[in-house]
């Protein structure tokens, strides 16, 4: 059985860190806990005798709780009270007896025993955590336990495990029981088997279902093989009971057991069982988009790709209409090494609405999020071929497109994207949509020729890359990119580098006056929205001086000065921005700084592949200076 398991969202997974001191803490406030039996009953002889005679005791008072006599009722019922916990498990049952008077008292009772949710044992985490927890309702409930079970070092164990036995919900004791088997298994053997011990001892009077889970968790711990024909007869016994009386489980708290299951079966190579139980759980599926993606992401996770087919299966109409499901199924083929059908269900994928091209263009998002660049791609071009070039939504999508395209050093491809939207200069309604998201229609051509420009460098035809970065220059000078294209230019001579370093020079001058006077405008507008608009602006005019003169030459302070303000303008959680300011500080020569934001700013746009690739530059310039330092 595998060291670590990997849960669903619901069960929060606990970090595990080998602190034996703490651990021994852990056991001893196990064994404390037990100790509340006695001190929650009112009298003594409640704890006197074997547990099979006490049990035979209050077997017989709920059988008075129904006799005749209404002083013997009354009698029974408070020597029940008076057993407190120890009669909790058989009042529990009761609730469910024929007998309409012995149920209503048992319910009566089992309100009235006051449950001691927190003990002096635990510690201030667990405190914090369970205070109120008595006068909260079943999912508020559900957090606190998922909290406890976040806790490190097994700290919210002994809570989990007084829910498991005391909710009066078989649901939510249940819920607490998953939990506890979702910990993370100590590393020791020994650690291994002392909590296997000490689970068996604190649920072995317990007739409760989740008391029976952890028992048979305990068991897997101490002998997995062994314990397998228990796992199996626990999900059929729920299985039965979610069938005949759905109102005391939910196929949330099935599922979840039998993923255990298929775990415990997949840690001791049995594939075929495995596999079964697999088939059993996606059985439970309701076909909603939400489960069916849930479902095929946890097989991911366990690295049981298959499953994603035998659920395409189960599902054939749902696939047929999510594109979101076969873009899982196709990964699922991906790390199965078959690209053909990887392909195939791309294919159909794209062809689902055609039309809804907001849909796919979301899609593309997500999948180029994802990594999943050429098939993000393939929803980009379909959209192409939907949207006309005179709409916003056709321009907007070969722009993205474009960009996409560049991001991936196919600059060519970029342009060519880009050239039926440059073909239509003198169409006014394609020119009025593309300022919708460009300054200008010669903002977009001059971007247009500088991925021109690109790919020839790329194909190191540098007479034709000087004449493009011209070009894209005269349509417009303050396009940082061009300019810094410019300034990298490997066959530069001096007149070439002297109009550069004057166009850089003009550029960042534009921007600093653009800063100060949308300062200016910012300090004396009273209109909130104007104001809001202008602070946009001046955020955008502070990042374009920063990525000019951080990748170039000028005043590096101000550039890295102007990002960070940018930044406490936007929020600095703005990947384009951070990605800025570790331009700059690179530039300035502060290569630690320039990996630290560089960092987070891939860490915001992992897909970002210029992002990634500048990172790796700005390292190795960091272990070059440190290893100088050294010497």
């Amino acid at each position: 059985m595998p060291v670590t398991r990997s849960i669903s969202a619901n069960q929060a997974p606990l970090v595990h860190r080998d602190n034996r001191r703490r651990f021994l803490l852990f056991l001893l406030c196990f064994a404390l806990f037990t100790s509340i039996f006695v001190l929650c009953s009112k009298t003594v002889y409640a704890a006197q005798g074997s547990p099979t005679s006490r049990q035979k005791r209050i077997a017989v008072l709920i059988e008075q709780l129904g006799n005749d006599d209404f002083t013997t009722r009354e009698v029974a019922q408070d020597k029940l009270l008076e057993h407190g916990l120890y009669a909790f498990d058989q009042l529990h049952v009761a609730q469910h007896h024929d007998d309409i008077e012995i149920s209503k008292r048992a319910m009566f009772l089992i309100g009235s025993i006051r449950i001691p949710w927190t003990v002096r044992t635990d510690g201030p985490e667990v405190r914090v955590i369970l205070s109120g927890y008595a006068d909260k309702n079943s999912e508020d409930r559900k957090s606190h336990m998922q909290r406890l079970a976040a806790l490190d070092d097994y700290l919210g164990i002994a809570a989990l495990s007084r829910m498991v036995r005391y909710e009066s919900s078989n649901r939510l004791s249940r819920f607490a029981a998953l939990l506890i088997m979702n910990q993370v298994v100590p590393a020791d053997v020994a650690r291994t088997k002392d909590l296997a011990a000490e689970l068996n001892g604190l649920f072995g009077e317990s007739s409760r279902v989740g008391a029976r889970w952890v028992r048979a968790y305990a068991l897997s711990l101490k002998s997995p093989q062994e314990s397998v024909a228990t796992w199996d007869k626990i999900t059929r016994d729920e299985e039965v009971l979610l069938a005949t009386f759905p109102n005391q489980s939910s196929r949330l708290l099935l599922r979840n057991l039998l993923r255990w299951q298929f775990q415990l079966l997949r840690g001791l190579g049995d594939e075929a069982a495995a596999g079964h139980v697999a088939r059993r759980s996606v059985n439970l599926l309701d076909g909603s988009r939400e489960q069916l993606i849930e479902a095929i992401d946890w097989f991911a996770s366990q690295e049981s790709w298959e499953y994603a087919e035998l659920i395409a299966d189960r599902f054939p109409i749902e696939f047929g209409e999510l594109p979101e499901l076969l873009y899982r199924l196709a990964e699922a083929h991906l790390y199965a090494e078959n690209q053909a059908l990887a392909d195939k269900a791309v294919r159909r994928a794209v062809a689902i609405k055609p039309e809804d091209i907001v849909a796919h263009t979301t899609m593309a998002t997500w999948l180029t999020k994802h990594h999943f660049y050429d098939w993000a791609i393939a929803e980009y071009q379909q959209c192409t071929e939907q949207a006309t070039v005179e709409s916003d939504m056709g321009v907007r999508v070969r722009i993205i497109l474009a960009e996409l395209f560049h991001d991936l050093s196919r600059d060519a491809e970029a342009a060519e994207g880009l050239a039926e939207v440059i073909k239509q200069r003198d169409n006014n309604a394609v020119v009025m949509a593309v300022k919708r998201f460009y300054p200008s229609f010669a903002a977009l051509e001059s971007r247009y020729i500088y991925y021109q420009a690109s790919a020839a460098a790329r194909r190191e035809d540098f007479a034709q890359q000087k004449t493009l970065l011209e070009k894209a220059l005269s349509l417009d000078r303050y396009d940082g990119d061009v300019l810094i294209a410019a300034f990298r230019y490997t066959q530069a001579d001096d007149k070439w580098r002297q109009d550069t370093l004057a166009n850089i020079a003009g550029a960042a001058e534009h921007y600093a006056k653009e800063v100060e006077q949308l300062e200016k405008k910012i300090k004396t507008t009273l209109d909130r929205t104007a104001k809001a608009q202008m602070g946009y602006d001046l955020a955008r005019a502070y990042n374009q001086y920063a990525w000019v003169v951080g990748n170039t030459v000028g005043d590096f302070e101000q550039a890295i000065k102007f990002s960070r303000k940018s930044l406490d303008l936007r929020g600095w959680t703005l990947s384009g921005y951070l990605d800025t300011l570790g331009h700059a500080y690179y530039g300035a020569g502060k290569f630690e700084e320039a990996v630290l934001w560089q960092s987070k700013a891939v860490e915001l746009d992992p897909a970002s592949q210029a992002m990634s690739r500048k990172l790796k530059v700005f390292q190795a310039a960091l272990e070059k200076q440190t290893a100088n330092d050294s010497e």
